[in-house]
């Protein structure tokens, strides 16, 4: 069996591209109702140029939000758009109203609205302490802004309820996701431990199942001489018991024999009838389609290596080929060997452009298989689905 530790983030990543979601849409919708609510009049302060290319920048945020969260990959780099584009409009901000010297007594800078916004941004992109260290540099910002003459001229007071509010709402949002990605965690961390329970147990199964044949075989044929030893009743049958007995220690030698060697190998039969009992446990939306017109031993190196490979390749397009993607696996067996395929009509990809710190295919699949003799082949392209063949043959 591999010691590999396995890890998967199929939990974590379908929570992250739904928080995007939702904070694509959410900081969207609050950009447009804001922009004529609050950034539109402004135009009349000062210089309109840096507030236009500002507001420019905000909303190309907001576009590749919704586009990676919504129809791409789920960059999370989009949140270190948002984080910056704050920085820039606040450094932008005193030359929009340079030259001003008129504020209305209410008059509050328009960087109110969007403090939130890149706050939650860069907590969910930035680690740990970087995120909080932008928590606590928005709000400071804005709290001198805010006392300045451009920024309103507020008291204190107003200040700092300001500055407060801004923390107190990134903090919540901050808090929310972070229980939602630890909980998404402990999903994944579950599901690996499923896996290792599976294929633990498809060994065992397999192992168990091919014992209770040869317990069987040689109980019976124990049980058949004792019966004729019993009914001896002439020298015919007596010569039968003997002929019976002695088979009888032979096949008892034999299978001890076999069982100092800790049954190396096992009927593919036996195998597939633990393996696809597996599967159907852990994708039981999966169809599973088996052909089997023959029976022959093979080593159980190579069925947990052909199991692991077959469950990354189903985890693969779990995680990658899309929600609605339909999923099958044909394993078919005759003279030839075992053949194995897994696959899916989903969005499909290069395998030459897959990032080198993705070992999912390389060590999971590849390697594994390879390290067995067994045969792989991939055949993808983007939208056209996934396939991936596996075969093993004796002769190999």
């Amino acid at each position: 069996m591999s010691n590999e530790k396995i890890s998967s983030t199929f939990a974590k990543t379908q929570i992250d591209r739904v928080i995007g979601r939702v904070f694509s849409l959410a900081a969207t919708g609050m950009s447009v109702a804001q922009i004529f609510l609050v950034a539109i009049p402004h135009l009349k302060f000062g210089n309109p140029t840096y507030l236009l290319v500002t507001l420019g920048l905000i909303l190309l945020a907001q576009v590749a939000a919704i586009y990676t969260f919504w129809f791409g990959s789920a960059n999370k780099l989009v949140y270190l758009w948002h984080g910056a584009a704050y920085l820039i409009a606040f450094k932008a901000y005193p030359y929009s109203v340079e030259g001003v010297t008129d504020f209305p007594g209410d008059y509050r800078s328009w960087l109110w609205w969007w403090t939130g916004t890149a706050t939650i941004a860069m907590a969910m992109y930035l680690p740990k302490w970087w995120s909080i260290l932008y928590v606590i540099f928005v709000p400071v910002s804005y709290l001198f802004l805010r006392l300045d003459r451009i920024g309103g001229g507020a008291d204190l007071g107003t200040a700092l309820l300001d500055a407060t509010y801004i923390v107190l709402y990134a903090l919540a949002i901050q808090t929310l996701v972070g229980l939602l990605k630890t909980a998404a965690g402990e999903v994944d961390s579950k599901n690996d431990a499923l896996f290792v329970i599976a294929r633990r147990s498809a060994e065992v199964d397999a192992t168990e199942l091919e014992r209770q044949k040869i317990d069987e075989l040689v109980h019976d044929q124990v049980l058949t001489t004792i019966l004729l030893a019993a009914n001896a009743d002439s020298e015919e049958k007596r010569i039968l018991s003997a002929k019976s007995a002695t088979a009888a220690i032979e096949r008892l030698e034999k299978t001890a024999s076999e069982e100092s060697d800790e049954l190396q190998d096992v009927s593919v039969g036996t195998f597939l009838d633990s393996f696809t009992a597996s599967l159907k446990r852990g994708y039981a939306n999966v169809p599973i389609t088996l052909t089997k017109d023959c029976d022959f031993p093979i080593p159980i190196s190579v069925g947990i290596a052909l199991a692991d490979a077959t469950i990354q390749a189903l985890t693969n397009s779990v995680q990658h080929a899309g929600a609605k993607a339909n999923r099958e696996v044909r394993i078919k067996v005759d003279r030839q060997g075992l053949k194995i395929v897994v696959k899916d009509d989903g969005r499909g990809f290069w395998e030459s452009k897959i990032p080198k710190n993705r070992l999912g295919i390389r060590n999971s699949i590849r390697r594994r298989a390879g390290a067995v003799g067994a045969e792989v082949r991939i055949a993808s392209s983007p939208r056209k689905g996934a396939t991936v063949v596996l075969k093993w043959s004796a002769n190999a």
